[in-house]
């Protein structure tokens, strides 16, 4: 199971003789040779944002003792390469379109599931094929089975549950399909045939996703 330890050093320091200046200088050289050895040890990520008294992106060299210094670590690429892995493994392969429509999105905007995505976004991987709702929720037969997205969830769930919150959603996309014709009782028993509101003729569809958003340290 992965393991993910919160970085968390003290940037406390002696301080005895030293000019306020000469203290922010020793405090911003403790914090980067601190952080550099994080990272080459596996310790931390290499995709971080930086907070200097506050302030969003200072360097370490503007702060005021006694600080504080933090870098709020991104865990996105791992976490989103175990999701799209275990995704493909669920989902059915009779044309590959299904596995192919898997995106990842940082709010509304889609983003390459290796790019460089900040602690603080919310996350989803979404399908995006119309008829996805119909896999999730049982009203189109595969092999592999409904739920396939509520799956995979739990799994992502038990191996990154530290430091992430996974939920399930069914979501709007930016031009999404826009539904025709008439709903029909699906093959499961006792299947739902009172019309929700999308899923009636000229209603947008919604499609599964898994939502997360990284946990505070």
């Amino acid at each position: 199971m992965a393991r993910f330890e919160t970085f968390a050093r003290d940037l406390q320091m002696a301080t005895a003789d030293l000019a306020p200046a000469a203290i922010n200088q020793e405090l911003a050289k403790f914090a980067r040779g601190a952080l550099r050895d994080a990272i080459a040890g596996g310790e931390a990520s290499s995709i971080y944002t930086k907070y200097v008294n506050g302030r969003e992106g200072a360097e370490e060299e503007t702060v005021e003792a006694p600080g504080p210094i933090v870098y709020d670590f991104s865990y996105w690429q791992p976490i989103l390469a175990f999701t799209l892995a275990e995704l493909e493994k669920r989902s059915p392969r009779r044309s590959g379109d299904y596995i192919a429509s898997h995106v990842v999105m940082a709010g509304s905007q889609v983003m390459r599931a290796d790019a460089e995505i900040a602690a603080g976004e919310e996350v989803s991987v979404v399908a995006t094929v119309p008829y996805a709702r119909k896999i999730e929720s049982g009203f189109q037969r595969v092999s592999t089975g409904e739920a396939v997205f509520q799956d995979v969830r739990r799994k992502v769930q038990s191996q990154f549950g530290r430091a992430v919150d996974v939920r399930f959603r069914m979501v709007y996309i930016p031009n999404g399909y826009v539904l025709k014709g008439r709903f029909r009782r699906g093959y499961k028993p006792f299947a739902r045939t009172k019309l929700q509101r999308d899923t009636q003729a000229g209603a947008r569809t919604t499609y599964p996703a898994i939502v997360m958003n990284m946990k505070a340290a």
